[in-house]
């Protein structure tokens, strides 16, 4: 079984959609402990369109990884204006906690106590085209479910969206 978890701030930075989501410094101890001692950390990742049990669409962000229970970041409708954001960017911050944006990286670094509980997901975007496929397909035969109709839209957005870093 898998943790679902929901977000509980988004926002962007310059390069990348940050996700806060504070159980992750309790529940991902041991990831973490292996992100400070130095070791790198395979991940992969995709993403889906599930539906609950209540008729509501989630779109979710499904992480792995080598030697953990993995991770499922859920998003709700409410939500899904970021994903045109997580396609421009391209990359996203997973972050355990507030304090780093509350007082800042720096300050914590200058402390000589900086072990981030953060996940930085590379090309997060990648995936996104498929999901907008899924999503066309369905939308395609439930024309009056308007969620669909939604997202299908916003991943279209975010589908056709190139960034160029230099």
């Amino acid at each position: 079984m898998k943790q679902v978890v929901f977000p509980e701030f988004l926002g962007e930075s310059e390069i990348a959609v940050v996700v806060i989501i504070p159980s992750l410094k309790e529940d991902m101890t041991d990831l973490f402990e292996r992100f400070h001692a130095g070791e790198e950390v395979d991940y992969w990742f995709s993403w889906d369109l599930v539906v609950t049990n209540t008729a509501e669409y989630l779109v979710v962000l499904e992480i792995n990884w080598d030697q953990g229970e993995g991770l499922i970041v859920a998003f709700s409708s409410e939500m899904w204006e970021f994903i045109n954001l997580i396609g421009e960017k391209g990359n996203m911050v997973i972050l355990g906690e507030t304090g780093e944006l509350e007082e800042g990286a720096t300050l914590l670094y200058d402390e000589g106590e900086y072990k981030p509980f953060a996940l930085l997901i590379r090309d997060v975007d990648n995936g996104l085209a498929k999901l907008y496929d899924h999503v066309k397909e369905l939308a395609a035969v439930n024309e009056n479910i308007e969620e669909l109709a939604k997202l299908q839209l916003i991943l279209q957005g975010s589908k056709t969206q190139v960034t160029t870093y230099h």
